[in-house]
């Protein structure tokens, strides 16, 4: 579900056949937006909170 909700908002698109992770969006995307596409709830919010402390390194 994580990953259909970052496409829904954008933040994974598709580019000359490849698969983009728009980083700089996921980092500035409040939860509170995200929790407005389909069938996005807390354990979604949740994963993509573990996704974004994955790439703090970036």
């Amino acid at each position: 579900m994580a990953k259909s909700a970052l496409k829904q908002a954008n933040i994974i698109r598709y580019e000359n056949g490849h698969e983009i992770l728009d980083v700089s969006l996921l980092r500035t995307i409040p939860a509170g937006e995200l929790m407005r596409y389909r069938n996005v709830g807390k354990s979604t919010i949740e994963k993509i909170q573990e996704i974004r402390k994955s790439l703090e390194w970036v």
